[in-house]
């Protein structure tokens, strides 16, 4: 079964704790934890950390979101001290894995140098690095595909969608399909963006073929009346059990 990632908005009114039990109660493989996601997500604080930590307490799944600020993803030297350290803070937090994507000043290629910086710095508490959707921002998604295997990131969270748009996985099938069999299972592929129990089969249906490293991430899907609930999660899970 492809493992089912929830996102956690620590900033929506739910409290921390009780949206990761929900995640954790209702089978999440993995939780990414963001602050402020009427920004797309932001850096939380170290005690929503601890928080999540304290919760999601027997699996070793909780990634954590680095981003400094909103806007672009193109980050100077000053940024890139403090997102050190916020990798830092929350692996001393217990976080299991770290969340971000650096793109160069056009916004259109993958800051490789800012990259290497803060994946040494992710290394140095053996932390799990997601690159963002930042990737949907790229000019050319396989040759940033090729440059984060070869540095070593983990995974990549994309919907195969362009980056701004108002366009779920769902509109990506055949752009992820092509991502999914170029990464040929050397990087784990995290599918993101408008993701809900009704449309796994149709996103999914075509997407994990053998020895493919996939997985799905879900926001709203998770969500009833905007909490993030058990029975939401349920249901993601029950959905991907079949692949």
């Amino acid at each position: 079964m492809i493992g089912v990632e929830i996102c956690i908005d620590c900033d929506s009114g739910q409290p921390v704790d009780e949206a990761v039990a929900a995640a954790f109660e209702g089978g999440a493989a993995t939780v990414e934890l963001c602050g402020t996601m009427a920004c797309d997500g932001l850096t939380p604080t170290q005690k929503q950390v601890i928080a999540a930590r304290r919760t999601f307490s027997t699996r070793p799944g909780l990634m954590v979101m680095i981003r400094p600020r909103s806007g672009g993803f193109c980050y100077g030297q000053h940024e890139l001290a403090t997102m050190r350290r916020q990798i830092a803070m929350v692996a001393a937090a217990g976080a299991d894995g770290v969340v971000f994507g650096v793109l160069h000043e056009c916004e259109r290629r993958i800051d490789t140098a800012a990259l290497q910086v803060l994946l040494a710095t992710s290394a140095e508490f053996d932390l799990c690095v997601t690159f963002h959707r930042a990737f949907d921002a790229v000019a050319d998604p396989f040759v940033a595909l090729e440059i984060l295997i070869d540095a070593g990131v983990d995974r990549i969270l994309t919907s195969g969608t362009p980056w701004g748009k108002e366009k779920s996985a769902v509109d990506g099938i055949e752009p992820l399909r092509q991502i999914i069999a170029s990464a040929a299972g050397r990087i784990e592929i995290v599918v993101g963006g408008g993701i809900c129990a009704s449309n796994i089969q149709d996103v999914f249906a075509t997407l994990v073929p053998s020895r493919r490293r996939v997985s799905l991430h879900a926001h709203s899907g998770a969500q009833q009346g905007g909490i993030t609930t058990v029975s939401a999660v349920q249901a993601l899970v029950a959905a991907a059990r079949p692949f």
